[in-house]
């Protein structure tokens, strides 16, 4: 039990620190930190008291945990990993997508 409080206690930290040092956009400490805050602060007060720390956290354990046997495996985390690195490689296909539709639609576009 121990070694699992020490991976999530670990783990809670990387994700913050990861989710604090870039936006989804790649624009450095900007936008995501904001995203992730609004997300905690489930009250809209500007604040993130210690229950909506504690309710945002145990999503991510829920998220984690696939087989709901309450503990999170190594496993488990790699996988949620691979599976969060999957949908950004997708979400990122369909920005370059979207991108060079408008471009494309400049150049088809006449001038004014």
């Amino acid at each position: 039990m121990k070694k699992i409080l020490i991976l999530l206690a670990g783990l809670t930290f990387f994700v913050s620190v990861s989710v604090f040092a870039h936006d989804h956009e790649g624009h450095g400490k900007k936008g995501r930190g904001g995203d992730h805050f609004k997300k905690m602060d489930i009250d809209g007060d500007n604040k993130v008291s210690k229950e909506e720390w504690q309710k945002f956290h145990d999503g991510i354990f829920t998220e984690l945990d696939k087989d709901a046997d309450g503990s999170v495996t190594s496993e488990e985390i790699k996988a949620f990993h691979k599976e969060k690195h999957e949908e950004k490689k997708e979400t990122m296909k369909e920005k370059v997508k979207e991108s060079k539709k408008k471009k494309e639609d400049k150049k088809t576009k006449p001038s004014e």
